[in-house]
């Protein structure tokens, strides 16, 4: 069995390749994407309630047997494409580094320790999100856009931003915020 570690070390190299096969023109289907990130976000659960889980007798044992399947149907899609485009050598490369991520001889980046979310609203038809504000934004234009839409906010001394409010009023606030730190959305609406 493969450590969880391991398993996220893996999903780091997955990420590089499909970063390269995209850098060769490989056509990858919205599934593929959509495997990963979710692929990501049950590693970080697993990884983050580790200890926990550990106490219970074979707790999530079942997510994390289905993640490890996940992850080598990825391996296995992606390295078709990597011989088709670049060769059996190139797999071949890709191969070694996914073994060695789960080998334990690549060790996966540290991220950021959660921050406890405080204050979260619980009412119904309250929405909320949280982000790390980028360095580059100043403080005082956030504050204007809560105002504009009729929400809250509150960032502590990390510049991670809470907005809550309104559903609707935190869509828009979102979307704003989204337009200002990456531009105008190319997405059909």
């Amino acid at each position: 069995m493969v450590s969880l570690d391991g398993l996220y070390a893996g999903w780091m190299v997955l990420n590089d390749l499909l970063g390269e096969l995209q850098a060769t023109g490989t056509f990858i289907p919205d599934l593929t994407f959509a495997d990963l990130r979710n692929s990501k976000m049950t590693l970080e659960y697993l990884r983050s309630f580790e200890a926990d889980i550990g106490v219970q007798h074979n707790a999530d044992k079942q997510l994390r047997d289905e993640m490890e399947l996940k992850m080598l149907r990825l391996r296995e899609t992606m390295m078709v494409w990597i011989e088709e485009k670049q060769g059996v050598e190139k797999r071949t490369e890709w191969q070694k580094k996914f073994q060695d991520a789960l080998d334990g001889a690549i060790v996966p980046k540290m991220e950021e320790k959660p921050i406890p979310i405080s204050d979260l609203p619980r009412e119904k038809d309250i929405g909320f999100f949280r982000i790390r504000l980028p360095d580059e934004i100043p403080v005082e234009v956030v504050s204007e856009i809560a105002e504009e839409c009729g929400v809250l906010i509150q960032l502590d001394g990390d510049r991670h931003l809470q907005v809550s409010g309104n559903k609707d009023c935190v869509r828009d606030t979102m979307q704003r915020l989204g337009e200002l730190f990456y531009g105008e959305s190319k997405m059909k609406k």
